[in-house]
């Protein structure tokens, strides 16, 4: 498994063995304080304990999650939105299968340190649906990273890094779109991003695998 692979999150069973499962992508791979090797993917695509799939077959499960608690809308039920935008979103992983390895690197996605996002920084992410986008950083809000780059769900947890140093940026968590307030009319699509800094601290000091 690599940068921008697609990962499984079984969320139920449904019974009969058939199950309900959350597709999302793995951001990068990182060394726990202990020395345990990791995958990081957004918080919101799992909860400690649930299974990590890969092409239905079990692989791992998920370590450490946290996400923005949700609620449904009043006026559109079964749609839900985070109650607070800017809560922690991440979650680390563990593979439980000997036969399959953590990279550190994928084919234009290789990280070499973490970075901290400026405005304007040139930055490619890698999404299980999309592929690999790239655009420039046009917000940084504390922990919150937000870049000119369309992406997908099934996208969130893949990772972000600066080109011009190779350097981790963060995770996937959302996709954005802005409208005009009179017409209606979509002006801009954009994709918002969790620290991988923030995502670090918070998992006890984990540090970015580079090999």
């Amino acid at each position: 498994m690599a940068p921008g692979d697609r990962i499984d999150i079984l969320q139920r069973s449904l019974g009969g063995g058939r199950f309900e499962s959350l597709q999302c992508t793995m951001g990068f791979a990182v060394t726990a304080p202990d020395g345990e090797r990791l995958g990081v993917t957004a918080g919101h695509c799992g909860a400690p304990q649930q299974p990590v799939g890969v092409k239905k077959w079990i692989v791992g499960e998920v370590v450490q999650s946290k996400s923005p608690e949700v609620k449904e809308d009043p006026n559109r039920p079964g749609h839900y939105s985070p109650v607070d935008p800017f809560g922690p979103d991440w979650a680390t992983f563990r593979l439980t299968d000997p036969q399959v390895k953590l990279l550190a690197s994928a084919p234009g996605m290789a990280p070499r340190s973490v970075g901290t996002a400026r405005v304007g920084d040139p930055v490619c992410q890698l999404g299980s649906v999309n592929g690999r986008r790239c655009g420039k950083v046009t917000k940084v809000l504390g922990d919150w990273v937000v870049a000119d780059i369309v992406t997908t769900q099934g996208d969130s947890g893949g990772p972000l890094i600066r080109t011009s140093d190779n350097a981790a940026i963060g995770i996937i968590t959302d996709a954005v779109t802005l409208t005009d307030r009179d017409s209606g009319k979509v002006t801009q699509r954009l994709t918002q991003y969790y620290s991988l800094n923030a995502a670090l601290r918070a998992a006890g000091g984990a540090r970015l695998a580079t090999n």
